[in-house]
């Protein structure tokens, strides 16, 4: 796993011994943030499952203003510091040890961009908790995206009265859903240019 662009390209990033992690391979990444586009500079982040901090830290590495990390492990959080550092990128971001959604609570302000990484088989009422947490909290902002990774077999819809799907990308194993809030999002952002 490394970072594919910008200012901490090619560092290696390297997760704590002995936890299986599912990270994002990197032509799915590079897919990803090639949709993202002028989204990722000068945004603030949340990324959650974090796992070693593979989004959040290539969305820094681009030129994202600043980034969150909520990660229930410790030795895995802990591993996002380290390759923060070896990235040159730790005084630009925060790391949390919680579970979610009640994690939630450490988030702070509004982001732009909301990475949602969870294990392939986790109840849905946890993702429940963490949309329906989101939106409440407003923790995207007027042109917000919230991108959230799940594969064919499993996955959470969320009600389509608060949240519209914006874009869907199928990478065989990981489906890339793009969602805005019905209320703001980039329908919002778009309607005010």
């Amino acid at each position: 796993m490394r970072v594919i662009a910008g200012s901490a390209k090619g560092t290696r990033l390297y997760g704590a011994t002995g936890r299986a992690l599912r990270p994002v391979l990197d032509r799915v990444k590079e897919a990803l943030f090639a949709a993202l586009g002028d989204r990722i500079e000068g945004a603030r982040v949340l990324d959650l499952f974090a796992g070693v901090g593979n989004l959040g830290i290539e969305a820094l590495s681009r030129g994202a203003e600043h980034a969150d990390f909520i990660e229930q492990n410790k030795a895995t959080a802990d591993s996002i510091w380290d390759n923060l550092e070896r990235t040159h990128l730790a005084d630009m971001a925060r790391v949390y040890t919680a579970e979610l959604p009640r994690g939630l609570s450490r988030a702070h302000g509004q982001y732009g961009l909301i990475f949602v990484d969870p294990p392939f088989r986790i109840d849905k009422r946890i993702l429940e908790g963490l949309f329906r947490l989101v939106r409440e909290r407003k923790l995207l902002d007027r042109r917000g995206l919230l991108v959230y990774r799940h594969s064919p077999q499993s996955w959470y819809e969320p009600p389509v009265g608060e949240w519209s799907l914006e874009e869907r990308r199928d990478y065989g194993d990981s489906i890339l859903s793009m969602y805005v809030t019905r209320d703001g999002g980039s329908e919002a952002g778009r309607s005010e240019a």
